[in-house]
């Protein structure tokens, strides 16, 4: 039975935690991304579309309204019988300009996405590296401080945000009451977003993230135009980088679109490597 629920019950959201749980274990990659995660939790827009019993579903689709995106998967049980092109054509009629997310671009998803008449549209890298157990280097840029992020900094940051992210179709759009649900979860650390300042303007910040198990996260970093060309973002990434090694991390990952070709080189050259990418499909035209 396909059933559509929105808002989540606190039970259905548990028990879709678990079906989540169960298919990351199964494909060593989660089916949904962190703003699937907070649509789950009723912090983000989102609509549900499920099969199987209303207390056992064995399939999902999230619309994640916020981002116009996406998110399926079915338990690894009950796959290779339509299920997913099922939810998916559902998914589809509700919401036609929604783009479907292939975390990982497992085998058979451009098979599934051909079948729906989507295409190819963006890539993104996950990027990976080990973080080396060594005295912190402490690197700045002439005329700029680098500090810990504090509340006065909030609607710099959000500012700076959007102008460095304006290309970006979820970044880009981070609001206040966004960024103010991200910093009251609960592994946000202020000391683990990093601000550039010259004099009282913040220039530039790299925001880590903390993920348990020894993985952390070059989860933003941003520079304002007028500060670019003048290696902050690279003193940011290696004091951010410090940052997680002082916190006990012993291995550091990031997501990177992938024809951001400066970043990408970037990352390469401070050690990373792509350990994954994820393919975004959309309906195509004509």
């Amino acid at each position: 039975m396909l059933v559509n629920l929105s808002p989540l019950t606190r039970t259905m959201q548990e028990t879709l935690r678990r079906l989540v749980a169960a298919i990351e274990e199964h494909d060593g990659i989660s089916p949904i991304n962190e703003s699937g995660s907070l649509g789950i939790d009723s912090s983000r827009e989102a609509d549900f579309f499920f099969l199987g019993r209303r207390d056992d579903p064995f399939g999902f689709v999230i619309c994640d309204e916020r981002d116009g995106t996406l998110q399926v998967g079915v338990h690894p049980e009950h796959r290779r019988k339509g299920y997913a092109t099922m939810l998916l054509s559902e998914a589809l009629s509700s919401y036609p300009d929604f783009s479907l997310w292939a975390f990982g671009t497992l085998p058979g998803s451009r098979e599934l996405a051909a079948r729906l008449g989507l295409e190819p549209v963006r890539e993104l890298l996950r990027m990976e590296r080990p973080l080396l157990d060594s005295a912190p280097s402490e690197p700045t840029v002439d005329g700029y401080r680098i500090t810990g992020y504090s509340p006065a900094d909030r609607e710099a940051v959000v500012a700076l945000n959007a102008a460095a992210f304006a290309h970006h179709p979820e970044q880009g759009r981070l609001t206040l009451a966004e960024f103010d649900e991200l910093t009251a979860q609960p592994w946000f650390d202020p000391e683990g977003l990093l601000v550039a300042r010259r004099g009282d303007e913040v220039a530039g910040f790299h925001w880590t993230k903390r993920h348990g198990g020894g993985l952390g996260e070059v989860y933003v970093i941003a520079v304002a135009k007028a500060h670019e060309g003048r290696g902050i973002g690279r003193v940011l990434l290696e004091r951010g980088l410090d940052h997680l090694v002082y916190a006990g991390d012993d291995r550091v990952q990031l997501y990177v679109e992938a024809d951001q070709i400066r970043a990408v080189r970037m990352y390469l050259a401070s050690g990373f490597t792509v350990s994954q990418t994820d393919t975004s499909f959309h309906a195509t035209k004509g």
